[in-house]
């Protein structure tokens, strides 16, 4: 599509200057003019002609960023300058030693020359004959000028809008932490000679381990204490303690004397048997004390008034029956 663009515009600007050579004569011509008088129509398309391909096209083409165009601009403004450079001498064109090559080679020269000229040959009345015929010498330096000048535009144009969105800082702020650690010495490029490495004496071992030794209780120092570990926070119910209740004995204890109920927490340790005491249902004799003791069962071996007393043991066994 681009190339198309160069193709039409080469070709429309031929088209335009033929449509002049075809409906009237050439005034200008290679080395010459040919004086004749020129209509209102002609002089009004003659003046449209150089307006629109010498000053809008290539300034509107480069702003719209139509390069092609602008191509096919400079491509026929290149024409008329090949009269000027390639023109056969006259010597190689008349008489009798003429080349055919170069008799061809200059009335091609003349047709464009002429064919070029023709379109501007309508403004020779109004701004004279030199400086019509060079109107057609402007069309390839005004194709190359706008889309240079706009391209220039349009780079600092850019370059001063991101300086507007990013504007830097005129002076750099002065840095707020200072270094404190070892300064960083600049790496040295080529060959470094370095001076003999002698042994350090034992003092200066002893003085840098003191200095490593300070130094490690100071960091041991700035260290934050460490946590202490909390108790663990049981889930259940905390088990209540099992109390055992304290053994009765079976028989009752005297009034008189209290003692202390061990509190058993394994198995009992196995005891002798003692009779339990009885409790006696008959009247004590008067001629002796009252018992401090209650008898429940029947009399030991012991003889009373009443009679023999049972056996003790019997008497164990009967009680552990009735409980």
């Amino acid at each position: 599509m681009r190339r198309d663009y160069f193709t039409c515009v080469f070709l429309g600007l031929i088209a335009g200057a033929l449509m002049f050579v075809c409906f009237a004569p050439l005034y200008f011509v290679y080395g010459g003019t040919v004086p004749r008088d020129f209509s209102l129509f002609e002089r009004m398309m003659s003046l449209l002609y150089a307006v629109f391909f010498i000053i809008f096209l290539p300034f509107f083409a480069a702003f719209r960023t139509k390069v092609w165009v602008n191509w096919g601009l400079a491509a026929y403004g290149i024409l008329i300058y090949l009269p000027r450079f390639f023109y056969p001498a006259e010597a190689l064109i008349t008489g009798d030693d003429a080349k055919l090559t170069k008799m061809l080679l200059a009335v091609l020269l003349r047709g464009i020359y002429g064919m070029m000229q023709a379109p501007f040959a309508a403004l020779s009345p109004l701004i004279g004959d030199k400086a019509a015929s060079g109107l057609v010498y402007w069309i390839l330096p005004t194709a190359l000028f706008w889309p240079l000048v706009l391209k220039i535009i349009r780079f600092y144009r850019r370059a001063y809008l991101s300086e507007q969105l990013n504007p830097m800082p005129k002076v750099k702020p002065a840095v707020t932490t200072a270094h404190t650690g070892p300064a960083v010495k600049p790496e040295v490029l080529g060959t470094v000679i370095t001076a003999p490495v002698v042994a350090a004496s034992p003092d200066e071992v002893a003085g840098k381990a003191a200095l490593s030794q300070s130094a490690s209780e100071k960091e041991n120092e700035i260290e934050a204490p460490e946590k202490e570990e909390t108790p663990a926070i049981p889930l259940s119910a905390p088990a209540s303690e099992e109390k055992e209740a304290p053994a009765i004995p079976l028989s009752a204890l005297a009034s008189d004397e209290k003692e202390a109920k061990p509190i058993q927490l394994g198995a009992p340790a196995p005891e002798e048997k003692k009779a339990p005491e009885v409790i006696t249902l008959s009247a004590p004799s008067p001629d002796e004390e009252p018992s401090k003791v209650i008898e429940l069962g029947a009399p030991l071996s012991e003889t009373s008034g009443d009679g023999p007393k049972p056996d003790p043991d019997k008497n164990v066994e009967n009680d552990n029956d009735n409980l």
